[in-house]
């Protein structure tokens, strides 16, 4: 069956969802994002005039050594905490709602669902998983169960119990969607997926072993609703747009593309912590200048951006406090599954092609990172010793000479016929595929292809395009994104967007999911992207540099804590947890 340009574009709405849409093909090297939200008037300040400086920055340096983590410097006011005001945090993109259990959470809805809902476990800033609303997370002795247990007294803001049934219903809705369903769902044993053991206890019942379940309760999966909200969606799908979640804030408006408003949740389960802010006004903007040029007025008091002119911009301003995190890869996928990228001379001449020193010079300016790898040079999984081979003309003259002797149908005037796709318009992506395109012109026919965002990811989830630019692989343990190099998720829709199969790799894959050894899973993974190199399905360009900028009258934004004292990860993807931030 042939699907209809129109029909595509809605599936793509069905399956892009929080993982893939973080992708968004684009914001890697300082390129701007274009997403499908628009620049907002920002409001009133919530703030006073006198400020404490706080830099909570990270440099990345140009030489690819890890982010180095500064510490605070203190100023201006330092008589403590101060409450209320608002505070105005611009993002780079709006989801087309906010339901948890069924719609796609790129970064922007995640910092939003981070406020909103809380999670059942959370990152630490020793990038571990630790207990949040989960009081304990115990596995049976081959990590096939694990007993789930939550704290008491925890209630949603319409006052429904967070207990095991609202958990199971949770679980359960996610699983129905045909979205979350196709992440998630092979997670779970098909038969009897969760158990109630007691009103706070749930049973999670692993397909085959996995040590790594409690860390996907710190994504999306973990961000608990209301089953009462539930209920209502079901009579009036508009309630998606003001969800009832469990967080230390609770929605009182919403506009799509213009403003979320939040207010402090007087109930939040975590006694121990006093909710300073009134509330949180949360501003999507799609470039990432606008979001630059509005804290810089004033007009907003936080943001976050990838580009590299921001950056720039807020390391040179002594009043911007900031943390920097190269967290996601910056890349290129090459479609494995159809000509002429199905045959690995083809992958391996585009990646000897590329011109990585005129890249670096003109794109990442001395401020992006260079990489090889899909962990950056920061990661503990970082494997140094592998490497790609660009800037090399001879060995992409070869391969291609080669190529289109065998394969001339696929080729003209002596190169290979292929289509370069990214989202947009973006003015940054377009130069970014020019300086590649150019480094790619003595050896490949290229097409450019842009199309807008939901369509981009729609095409590459169904094999539609040749190369493509993207965004992704940002999580802080690799083995929650092992679907998207495992042989069992190509299909139509395939989750392994690059359709590339190693039943070598799969057999690693199971490897690093059945044991929680660190040192044993260190190998496992150098292994695994020892095989994702050589079979060149992706050409890695750089880490992702997130970077929050915040102006000298927000204290705190790092500050926060679970309820068992680990100190929460802060500026992950582009996230923070603004339960612990104050404005003065």
């Amino acid at each position: 069956m042939t699907l209809s340009r129109r029909a595509r574009r809605l599936l793509a709405i069905f399956f892009a969802f929080a993982l893939v849409a973080s992708a968004c093909g684009g914001e890697g090297d300082g390129d701007s994002t274009a997403s499908d939200s628009s620049s907002s008037d920002t409001g009133d300040s919530g703030g006073s005039d006198d400020v404490e400086a706080t830099d909570t920055g990270a440099d990345a340096s140009a030489d690819g050594s890890d982010l180095q983590t500064d510490e605070a410097e203190e100023g201006g006011d330092s008589s403590g905490p101060v409450s209320g005001g608002i505070l105005r945090y611009g993002f780079e993109s709006d989801p087309a709602d906010l339901n948890p259990a069924a719609s796609p959470f790129a970064p922007g809805a995640d910092l939003m669902g981070a406020a909103i809902f809380d999670t059942i476990t959370i990152w630490d800033e020793n990038e571990q998983w630790v207990n949040n609303m989960s009081e304990s997370f115990t596995p049976n002795d081959d990590f096939s169960s694990w007993d789930l247990t939550l704290h008491a007294g925890i209630n949603f803001h319409d006052g429904t119990p967070l207990n095991a049934d609202a958990v199971i219903r949770n679980l359960q809705e996610q699983q129905k969607s045909p979205l979350l369903g196709l992440f998630y769902g092979p997670l779970f044993n098909p038969e009897t997926p969760f158990e109630k053991v007691d009103d706070l206890t749930v049973r999670i019942n692993a397909n085959g072993s996995n040590s790594l379940i409690p860390a996907y309760f710190a994504s999306q999966l973990g961000m608990m609703a209301s089953p009462a909200w539930f209920d209502a969606i079901s009579a009036d799908p508009s309630l998606q747009q003001m969800p009832i979640g469990a967080g230390p804030f609770k929605v009182e408006s919403r506009t799509q593309d213009q403003v979320t408003s939040v207010v402090r949740n007087d109930d939040w389960w975590r006694t121990d912590q006093e909710i300073y802010l009134d509330g949180v006004d949360f501003f999507p903007m799609q470039q990432p200048s606008t979001r630059t040029d509005g804290l810089l007025t004033g007009d907003l008091d936080v943001v976050h951006v990838t580009d590299v002119q921001s950056i720039e911009t807020f390391r040179n301003e002594d009043s911007i406090g900031r943390v920097e995190r190269a967290d996601e890869d910056f890349f290129l996928i090459f479609n494995a599954g159809k000509a002429p990228f199905d045959d690995l001379r083809v992958r391996q001449a585009a990646t000897a092609a590329f011109p990585r020193a005129i890249y670096t010079d003109f794109i990442q300016q001395g401020i992006g990172v260079p990489s090889d790898s899909l962990f950056p040079p920061s990661s503990e999984w970082h494997d140094a010793s592998i490497t790609q081979t660009t800037d090399d003309p001879a060995t992409a003259e070869a391969l291609i000479a080669e190529y289109c002797a065998e394969v001339p149908a696929s080729c003209t005037d002596g190169k290979v016929n292929i289509e370069y796709q990214n989202n947009g318009p973006d003015l940054v992506l377009d130069e970014i595929h020019g300086v590649i395109s150019d480094g790619w012109a003595q050896y490949f026919n290229v097409t450019h292809q842009v199309i807008p965002q939901d369509e981009h990811i729609n095409e590459v989830l169904f094999g539609l395009y040749d190369v493509a630019t993207w965004r992704y692989h940002g999580f802080l343990d690799p083995g929650l994104e092992e679907f998207f190099f495992s042989c069992s998720t190509i299909s139509a829709i395939s989750l392994n967007f690059a359709r590339n199969c190693s039943p070598e790799r799969d057999a690693l894959l199971e490897q690093q999911r059945v044991t929680d050894d660190p040192a044993e899973r260190q190998v496992i993974w150098q292994e695994i992207q020892q095989d994702l190199n050589d079979s060149r399905q992706y050409l890695v360009i750089s880490p992702t540099i997130w970077t929050t900028g915040a102006n000298d009258n927000v204290n705190g934004l790092c500050d926060a804590q679970t309820i068992n004292g680990d100190t929460i990860i802060c500026g992950l993807r582009g996230v923070n947890h603004v339960h612990s931030t104050w404005l003065g």
